[in-house]
């Protein structure tokens, strides 16, 4: 007899941990868990109601050679772990959290048999048989010849079954590129898709267009005669691209892979175009002053159809299937976004049936871009859940397999902490090429005198820095993970004051120094404007209205604050609330603009103008008026800012990503100036988020994009 086997099953509530297999089951089916995330339960498993630190978790999972942001990738294998096993953070019937130590398995852990000694009995058996047995077997064993192969057929039927309802899986991952710059941008500020004629892969990278053999090696620039342009498709037989030439809704033209040569097509001008299967015709969308229109047109030439109008929305791709009979989109909506702002949505080619996907039923989750494969049996998308990182890839089976169980159900394929966009799949079906990435960032501040760029706060990853009246406090959200935090200006006394999955943004102090009102978004909600005590607690939402509530500011005696408001189909407007009673009340004339900001004084109210191009206005609260301060389309304005003694506003420009830029605008003669600005000679090379501000000595503060962003190949199984 064998010594007793070590145990590896280890049962608590309905669940059951399978150590060696590394499998978790729920009442015996099998649960989907990242590799990571189950180490991290085996090793609480292993010390039930003991300690575990992160630095152990650290040392086991991510090794000090891999490179790999941990914090982050701690907390998304955490997540993993808690939702698997339907755990609430806040009030934990599995694992415990100890702030900024470890974590603790709480539950109790059901009683195990250890396994039985297995004995091999055959041999007794064969000598324990007498003649007259004996002679019974041989009689039989005709029909145990029948009954193996039954058992056979039914084997191999089932495994026949198996295999073709398996469901889709990632194999392995290969990263082709290794220059760490940014991709899938374009010099027109608009998203560049990566395309695949099979043996090569074509993206935006140092050069608008750049291509890498699919197997991997050095990525090298492919001349072109246009110099400023976005991919929108490769053509059916691979041989010419479909560009956006200078930004949104510049022209339309197709370049040759083999001699370089463009063309323009007709005069069509648009975004997110594609060819059809065929090649036959092209679909593309255009902007309106409501949202976008959608258009087809013979790819030969000719007259262009409109399908649809998405009002109040976006489209930034658009895919045909393969047997031409659907054109899916991805669309974002106007505004501020709730926790669902980009979504999937269709129309046939004759215009018809256009609508909303629900591939989520009614659960709120982003889809942010989305291909067929080339057979047509997948829809490969992105998905990001509110205040997520990044986006996972995910799979949608569009024909039926041998059952038809898995028909519209999506099944995830990654689970981060890389966050994956722009994918495309291999015309064979058997890899996905995506753009893949690791967001982080430096804050850093641009000296008035020298004009060089000096770390702020240490280079913390934040940005959307708010700081209280008399200068010595700041507080700010890191990037990407959306975390509100406050400290001294010089980096003391750091508080942390939201938790994920809560998202903030936007903060800022109250004149008295001791509230901070922000932006706030929970999983599956709106935006929604939150005043937290500068000492912290739970935050507290000053309105209970159902539209994104955003963009706060404090009037002068601190009881009352003016935000944005943004509803869902119509224009956005300009709000005010008392934070006594909690009523709001719309600013007359706003409709239309957004982001608001409220004078120190609180006699002027500044905000864009979204319906003319991003125009400043400024409303004077004692005549009750607007009035147009300066036009910000050409400069690109973000991020509005009141200096201290309300004579000016400062406004980063932000057109360019390369060149940010300071500028200031006197009140009293409208006048405006540039007093700072970067550029690529001195320095400057790395590539900028979206966010500017300014510094309590009026010093331009930016944030240098550090993340990583490289061409992954995904290898597959899409059964």
């Amino acid at each position: 007899m064998r010594a007793m086997e070590p145990m590896t099953l280890i049962p608590f509530g309905p669940f059951e941990a399978d150590l060696h297999a590394q499998e978790l089951r729920k009442r015996g089916v099998r649960l989907r868990l990242p590799r990571q995330s189950f180490q991290i339960l085996k090793m609480l498993l292993e010390r039930p109601g003991e300690l575990v630190t992160r630095e152990e978790m650290r040392a086991a999972l991510w090794p000090s050679d891999t490179f790999v942001d941990f914090e982050h990738g701690l907390n998304a294998a955490i997540n993993r772990l808690r939702e698997a096993l339907g755990d609430d953070a806040n009030n934990p019937r599995y694992i415990e959290t100890l702030p900024r130590r470890g974590y603790r398995f709480i539950a109790a852990l059901a009683p195990r048999e250890p396994v039985a000694d297995r004995v091999t009995v055959g041999a007794l058996e064969e000598k324990s048989l007498t003649p007259t047995a004996k002679a019974k077997q041989g009689r039989w064993w005709v029909v145990a010849f029948g009954i193996a192969v039954v058992c056979a057929l039914i084997a191999i039927g089932f495994y026949w079954i198996k295999s073709s309802t398996r469901r889709p899986q990632v194999l392995g991952y290969r990263q082709l590129t290794s220059d760490r710059q940014s991709k899938g941008g374009s010099c027109g500020g608009f998203l560049s898709q990566v395309v695949t004629d099979g043996p090569r892969v074509f993206f935006s990278g140092a050069d608008p267009l750049m291509q890498i053999s699919s197997g991997g090696g050095e990525a090298v620039k492919v001349a072109t005669p246009l110099s400023c342009f976005s991919i929108c498709d490769i053509s059916p037989d691979k041989t010419e691209l479909l560009v956006n030439e200078g930004g949104p809704d510049g022209p339309l033209w197709v370049l040759s892979l083999a001699n370089g040569l463009a063309r323009r097509l007709g005069n069509l001008s648009g975004h997110a175009a594609t060819w059809s299967p065929r090649g036959e015709k092209i679909v593309y969308a255009e902007g309106s002053a409501t949202g976008n229109d959608v258009y087809i047109v013979p790819a030969s030439g000719g007259q262009p159809r409109k399908l649809g109008h998405v009002e109040g929305g976006y489209i930034w791709t658009t895919r045909w299937s393969p047997d031409e009979t659907v054109i899916r989109m991805t669309v974002q909506l106007r505004g501020i976004s709730s926790s669902a702002s980009y979504s999937l949505w269709q129309v046939s080619p004759k215009g018809t049936n256009l609508h909303k996907v629900a591939v989520f039923g009614d659960e709120a989750h982003s889809i942010t871009d989305g291909n067929w494969t080339s057979d047509g049996r997948y829809f490969l998308f992105t998905v990001a859940l509110a205040g997520a990182i990044g986006s996972d890839i995910w799979a949608l089976r569009e024909k039926p397999s041998f059952l038809g169980k898995e028909i519209g159900r999506p099944i995830q394929l990654t689970f981060g902490p890389t966050a994956f966009r722009n994918l495309v799949p291999s015309p064979d079906g058997k890899h996905i090429f995506a753009i893949g990435g690791q967001l982080r960032g430096e804050l850093v501040r641009c000296d008035m005198s020298s004009r060089r760029l000096e770390p702020y706060l240490s280079g913390v990853s934040a940005d959307q820095l708010g700081f209280s009246r008399d200068g010595k406090w700041v507080a700010y959200v890191t990037y990407p993970e959306g975390v509100l935090w406050r400290s001294r200006v010089d980096g003391t006394d750091r508080l942390q004051l939201t938790t994920p999955p809560f998202r903030a943004g936007l903060p800022c102090w109250s004149p008295d120094g001791s509230r901070i009102a922000f932006s706030g978004l929970l999983p599956g909600g709106t935006w929604k404007t939150y005043v937290v005590t500068a000492d912290g607690g739970d935050p507290r939402v000053v309105s209970e209205s159902q539209n994104d509530e955003v963009d706060p500011t404090w009037a002068p005696d601190g009881n009352s604050l003016v935000f944005g408001r943004h509803q869902q189909s119509a224009q956005p407007l300009v709000s005010t609330v008392n934070l006594r009673t909690g009523q709001p009340s719309i600013i007359s004339g706003s409709e239309g603009l957004f982001s608001p900001r409220l004078s120190p004084d609180g006699r002027f109210i500044a905000a864009f103008d979204v319906s003319n191009g991003g125009e400043v206005l400024l409303f004077d609260r004692e005549t009750q008026k607007w009035s147009v301060s300066i036009n910000s389309k050409t400069l690109g304005f973000g991020f509005l800012q009141w200096s201290n003694d309300g004579k000016s506003l400062y406004l980063p420009a932000l057109g360019d990503s390369h060149l940010p830029a300071l500028y200031r605008l006197r009140i009293a003669d409208h006048r405006l100036e540039q007093v700072a600005g970067l550029n690529i000679s001195e320095g400057t090379t790395g590539f900028w988020t979206g966010w500017a501000g300014v510094a309590p000595d009026g010093s331009l503060l930016v944030m240098r994009d550090l993340g990583i962003q490289e061409i992954y190949a995904l290898d597959v199984d899409l059964p």
